[in-house]
């Protein structure tokens, strides 16, 4: 698995209680991970500050997949 993509698993299943193991790229944000709008946050503000990035609020809004936040 690529080292991105397991860390950004690693920030989600911080937020939300959910088997690593079987989040993918292609897991839903909403529905398969079950992450609300507080969620959402604060996994950005994880991602910024691990990649030292800037994610503004209206990427963060279309988010759909881990494979959207890892894209960005």
């Amino acid at each position: 698995m690529d080292k991105k993509l397991e860390a950004i698993i690693a920030i989600i299943s911080d937020f939300v209680d959910v088997d690593p193991a079987e989040v993918t790229v292609d897991s839903k944000l909403r529905s398969d991970l079950g992450l609300n709008s507080f969620d959402f946050v604060n996994i950005a503000v994880e991602v910024e500050r691990e990649y030292n990035i800037k994610i503004p609020d209206t990427d963060i809004e279309q988010l759909k997949t881990v494979g959207d936040l890892l894209d960005l």
